[in-house]
């Protein structure tokens, strides 16, 4: 960022130092492409939208909130001294944690820079994968896709700035296949924070992709009811996601959305169970250094040894609520507000591995593919809809498929019914919304577990 208009915000900021508890800038520059291929199709996009300035000031009650997206150190100067002009100071209600002193800069670590690799080249990539993918059994289409986003943030306050450049990719394959009578498909993702290093694939990932769209031919309906169940890694991320999601995003205490808020402090889940929600994962892809409200990114455990420990938070939740602080106040640009969210929510590894678990079953189910949940914070209750998932008969999996498959429970049942946690660990890269907006990126995920669920 331009050095002089962060000493512009920083003189602004402090001539008002006295009058507002708290005053902070934030400048956005988002830019990156997207490159989607299907069997027909080439398409090639830039993304960009989100560069612009907010200004944060605290008038003893709440935030008022002013952005801009004409970046021009004359504009600037007027739009916030007219800014402050509409903020009326009130009684001071809640003490604000204060941001850090002094200045420091991040930058994601890359082991090849996407910079350096030209667009025809990530174009050729995906035109051999989609050559690959199309040559497969009964293929009948495909999508190939590459999103590659860089988002420089500064925060700034009369104290000092952070600031952060967070490089996201991520890499989505998907199968089409018919046998003439029905269309089955399966898919491929990954992604995270770094460099074009992120996109190399094992040479074994299409062809596996091809055969396990094939095996959906012979999927069947399952019979609903309660089942041991292994879930790899990414339903295992799902079920964090969804269980310990918006449910304990603080700022919906506020609004008495949440039930979680119950239970804080409470045994909630078996002893096996500690969930984390870590923005400083290195490679998540909702990872960052700083979150929007300039805290530096730090792990939070959510549930320690199957006790409710700590919900989430952004500054002003944390205030009004007096909790602990955490790194996760969010917004989806500088033209929304402040929201708490989730960054990398998982389970943490166990001591099993995942051939023990799947050994200890002797009649169930391995959930396999996550494809969308959701949950009721007010109820407590999640829904995850699974592709598919693979029959477990006396400790081996079997050629039986079940397709499609959907989890519902309520949460603290379904986290007492953990009895093994694994010992690997993977986070996959997703986006999610705060109702029907407001969306971040996010990781979830973990290791393979063993639990009873309810699947229809």
């Amino acid at each position: 960022m331009d050095s002089s208009l962060t000493k512009l915000l920083q003189n602004i900021l402090a001539t008002v130092e006295k009058k507002y508890p708290y005053t902070a800038a934030t400048v956005f520059d988002t830019r990156g492409i997207e490159i989607n291929l299907d069997k027909e199709n080439e398409r090639i996009a830039s993304r960009q939208g989100n560069r612009g300035i907010v200004l944060s000031i605290f008038n003893g009650r709440y935030f008022e909130e002013y952005a801009t997206d004409i970046i021009d150190e004359k504009h600037i100067d007027e739009f916030c001294r007219r800014a402050f002009d509409h903020v009326v100071m009130e009684e001071i209600k809640y003490e604000l944690t204060q941001p850090r002193e002094g200045n420091r800069s991040f930058r994601t670590a890359e082991k090849i820079d996407p910079d350096s690799v030209s667009i025809k080249n990530k174009l050729d990539i995906l035109r051999q994968r989609r050559a690959a993918l199309l040559r497969g059994k009964n293929m009948v289409n495909c999508t190939t896709s590459y999103i590659e986003e860089t988002a420089n943030k500064t925060f700034i306050t009369r104290k000092g700035t952070l600031d952060e450049r967070m490089r996201r990719i991520s890499h989505y394959m998907v199968a089409y296949v018919s046998n003439g009578k029905d269309l089955k498909y399966d898919f491929f993702s990954t992604g995270g924070t770094g460099g074009l290093e992120i996109i190399d694939i094992p040479d074994s990932t299409i062809p596996s992709l091809i055969d396990s769209a094939n095996r959906l031919f012979n999927s069947e309906s399952i019979e609903p009811g309660f089942y041991d169940v292994i879930a790899t890694p990414e339903i295992a991320g799902l079920i964090a996601h969804e269980a310990f999601g918006h449910g304990v995003e603080t700022d919906m205490y506020l609004k008495d959305r949440a039930r979680s808020k119950d239970y804080l402090g409470e045994i909630i889940a078996s002893p096996l169970v500690n969930i984390i929600d870590d923005p400083s994962l290195p490679g998540g892809y909702g990872s960052y250094f700083v979150d929007d409200e300039g805290n530096i990114a730090q792990p939070t455990y959510v549930v320690k040894d199957g006790r409710f420990i700590q919900g989430l938070t952004n500054r002003y939740s944390s205030s009004v609520l007096k909790l602990n602080p955490t790194a996760n106040g969010r917004r989806e640009s500088f033209a929304r507000k402040i929201y708490t969210r989730m960054s990398n929510t998982f389970f943490e590894p166990g001591t099993k591995t995942p051939e023990e678990i799947i050994s200890s079953v002797d009649n169930g189910i391995y959930l396999i593919r996550g494809l969308s949940g959701m949950e009721d914070p007010k109820g407590w209750g999640i829904q995850v809809l699974v592709l598919y998932g693979k029959e477990i008969r006396k400790g081996r999996l079997t050629d039986r498929i079940f397709s499609p498959l959907g989890i519902t429970g309520y949460v603290p049942d379904l986290l007492k019914g953990i009895s093994m946690v694994g010992n690997d660990f993977k986070v996959d890269v997703g986006t999610c919304g705060k109702g029907h907006k407001e969306y971040v990126p996010v990781s979830s995920g973990g290791p393979h577990i063993r639990t009873r669920l309810r699947l229809g």
